[in-house]
């Protein structure tokens, strides 16, 4: 009852009148390095009037965006590493008429500061959000363009290691650049005369500035086997489902167990040679002293199932048993029990499979279906508008897919997508979240009969974010599109296609990986 209470008040909340900026990406990428022709359409990051005289030119990335109606030339690179700091800059260009306040369609806290940027570090599973010193963020604010006029948006970032050397920026409206390169040097400044509204644009003040950084985590699960794999920064941990393995309050491997077991031995090897550890959990149901010993003998069946074909030469293994004491999710109702049934198989690893996944019916959906070529068109409910969404650039980063959704407005009114590609505000790992509704959090992967979702990262003790737009409440213009960008586990190497899905809502089958 109070979860839907606490649903019911959120719901009522966002749709009265929330109409201020929110991230939500939009673009046409077209790289261009500096000194080429097509980089005459922006500014580069280069030139002397934007950078230090110690920074060399470097590959700059140049897109075309399109930030809620503001036609922007958007150039990016590199990041300047100043001490402890790493500062982000992309000069900036009004294509369209009139005048625009550039910094409000990239702000993370609705407001005209540019503190919506997050730095992706794929290889050391991290992302990097916007620092702050004093309770303000350490970048751009309130500065306004007039067009053709070019100013640089700048956001500064701490405790990226001094080891890296290149990372995404992740940015709403304009999607990722990925591989942006990072370089020491002074950080540039910007033009000393006035913005259109007559007001100077201070230097940034990197005194004090600390960002929030947290490991990404990957999550995804195959239900043709009952194994749902999570990965992140501290390794890999593979959860098998007992209610596969073993019958009611039995630690006996069933018949069906083989599959299950063969199907982690798999991912185990390719991960390779290394320590395992075994962990045998229950739900509430029954005593604690009873769920301590059945989880023990629980592991101890899957630890000598696999030391055949993981013998303890190569993979030694340690068994543990937690019983009830961590679950995977708070017990309450019989989904989340089953959840909390496991035993888990912990060890070193990207978690991404070797082994290519079995083909697969798809599950039934009451949705909009489609292919990625074509695309799907969908009527959003309240009458918000018309949308095709249309697959975008799909590429491997790592242990990562990073995908874009493209939202393109069709009809002649504009749109706004709202609530239709998040998920409850009781998310997936079973936190409240109000925000979760209005993001993509609730796009997955199928890829055979492997469901994944949306990375996402601690940014406070049982507060996960997803590493995907959190708000999608600005109304995108006719004939205008917002690129949304998607961050997944990435599928086995072999992989062709893929498909995206929002249960019962959209889906786009066929998606290239390019």
């Amino acid at each position: 009852m109070m979860r839907r209470l606490l649903a019911a008040l959120t719901a009522g909340l966002f749709l009265c009148g929330c109409s201020s900026p929110s991230p939500s990406p939009s673009s046409a990428p077209a790289p261009v390095l500096p000194g080429a022709s097509a980089a005459s359409t922006g500014p580069s990051l280069a030139d002397p009037s934007l950078t230090g005289p110690s920074v060399a030119p470097v590959p700059v990335e140049t897109r075309r965006v399109d930030a809620g109606g503001d036609a922007l030339t958007m150039a990016v690179g590199p990041l300047i590493r100043s001490g402890d700091v790493v500062v982000l800059s992309i000069g900036t260009t009004l294509q369209s008429a009139g005048s625009a306040q550039v910094g409000r369609q990239f702000s993370a806290s609705q407001t005209t500061s540019f503190d919506g940027a997050r730095l992706v570090d794929t290889a050391g599973r991290r992302v990097y959000l916007t620092a702050e010193a004093g309770g303000n963020c350490v970048c751009t604010t309130r500065v306004r363009i007039g067009q053709g006029e070019t100013r640089p948006l700048q956001a500064a970032f701490s405790g990226v290691p001094a080891t890296v050397t290149s990372l995404s920026v992740m940015l709403p409206y304009a999607g990722v650049f990925a591989d942006v390169p990072v370089v020491a040097g002074p950080v540039p400044a910007p033009p000393t005369g006035p913005d259109s509204l007559g007001r100077t644009q201070k230097p940034l003040d990197l005194t004090g500035a600390v960002s929030v950084s947290a490991a990404l985590d990957a999550y995804s699960d195959r239900s043709d086997v009952g194994l749902r794999t999570r990965s992140g920064a501290d390794g890999v941990d593979l959860n098998l489902d007992t209610d596969v393995l073993f019958k009611l309050d039995s630690s006996q491997l069933t018949a069906q167990a083989g599959k299950t077991i063969a199907a982690a031995v798999a991912d185990v090897k390719a991960a390779g040679a290394g320590p395992l550890t075994v962990t045998g959990h229950t739900d509430d149901s029954g005593s604690t002293a009873h769920n301590q010993t059945l989880s023990k003998q629980r592991a101890e069946a899957v630890a000598t199932a696999i030391t055949g074909p993981l013998p303890d030469a190569t993979w030694p293994k340690t068994v543990a048993a937690k019983g009830e004491t961590q679950p995977a999710v708070p017990n309450t109702d019989a989904a989340s029990r089953a959840r909390n049934r496991r035993v888990t198989i912990s060890f070193q690893g990207d978690g991404r499979s070797a082994a290519q996944r079995a083909k697969a019916t798809l599950p039934k959906t009451a949705g909009a279906v489609g292919k990625a070529a074509a695309g799907v068109e969908v009527s959003l409910p309240l009458h918000r508008g018309t949308i095709r969404f249309t697959p975008g650039r799909a590429r491997l980063s790592g242990p990562f897919l990073q995908l874009d959704l493209i939202a393109t407005t069709v009809g002649p009114d504009k749109a706004t997508i709202h609530d239709f590609l998040g998920q409850g505000v009781f998310t997936a790992r079973d936190e409240f979240d109000p925000y979760a509704r209005y993001g993509a959090a609730g796009i997955r992967l199928f890829d055979g009969t492997t469901t994944s979702y949306n990375l996402d990262y601690e940014l406070h003790p049982g507060d996960h974010r997803c590493l995907c737009d959190r708000l999608l409440n600005q109304p995108i213009p006719p004939g205008s599109s917002q690129t949304l960008s998607l961050w997944f586990p990435a599928p086995p190497p072999a992989t062709k296609s893929v498909t995206l899905d929002v249960p019962d809502k959209l889906r786009l089958t066929d998606v290239p990986i390019g």
